[in-house]
């Protein structure tokens, strides 16, 4: 099955490659550091039969750090692939650092024809402006509904921020926020009580 993955690539600079081995949730294996933790994920999934379509979503900007960044992206995956062998296309979806709904709409129509049916789909969400992980949504829940994609993984590197330095990166896969806002959109109730109820029976399984 064709694998396409969705990257937000941020607009600042000095990025800091980081290891995500072992922290969060993710049960990442990977033991080498990583700019996009997304990578941290395909080092450990991705085989020589997959062919994968990366999506890379960069924001305008004054600076030179978009198409750096994006470089970055494509070099780190590549240098994992080289040992791997899977067949990798680039695509780079820009767009305009505003955040209204036509700019929206655009992005949102602009990675739905990025999609291939029946393809599994990948997501990273550290990098990038606040409202582009809510577009993202909605593109694999089109996918999923019409395109018979299967969600694989949603995933998001946290560090902390002391001043200059960055330490304690940790790597969580928060697919589950994707299925979670599937739940509440498709539930049925006949009133509020009912509702939170099955949220909690939900919750509890």
């Amino acid at each position: 099955m064709k694998k396409i993955i969705f990257c937000d690539i941020p607009m600042k600079s000095n990025l800091k490659p980081m290891v995500y081995k072992g922290t969060g949730n993710a049960n990442s294996k990977y033991a080498q550091p990583v700019i996009y933790p997304i990578n941290a994920i395909l080092a450990d999934t991705i085989s020589k039969e997959d062919e994968i379509k990366v999506v890379l979503l960069r924001t305008e900007n004054a600076t030179e750090n978009n198409q750096k960044n994006s470089d970055l992206f494509i070099n780190e995956l590549n240098s994992i692939n080289s040992k791997i062998g899977a067949k990798i296309t680039y695509d780079i979806l820009d767009s305009e650092f505003k955040e209204t709904k036509n700019n929206h709409e655009l992005r949102l129509k602009q990675m739905i024809d990025k999609i291939d049916d029946n393809s599994q789909l990948f997501a990273d969400i550290t990098y990038g402006p606040k409202p582009l992980p809510m577009v993202l949504m909605c593109v694999l829940s089109f996918a999923e509904k019409f395109l018979n994609c299967d969600v694989k993984s949603v995933v998001y590197g946290k560090v902390n921020f002391t001043g200059e330095n960055i330490s304690n990166p940790e790597l969580y896969d928060v697919t589950s926020l994707y299925y979670l806002n599937n739940l509440t959109s498709s539930m049925v109730a006949k009133d509020s009580k009912d509702a939170r109820k099955a949220l909690d029976e939900f919750f509890a399984l």
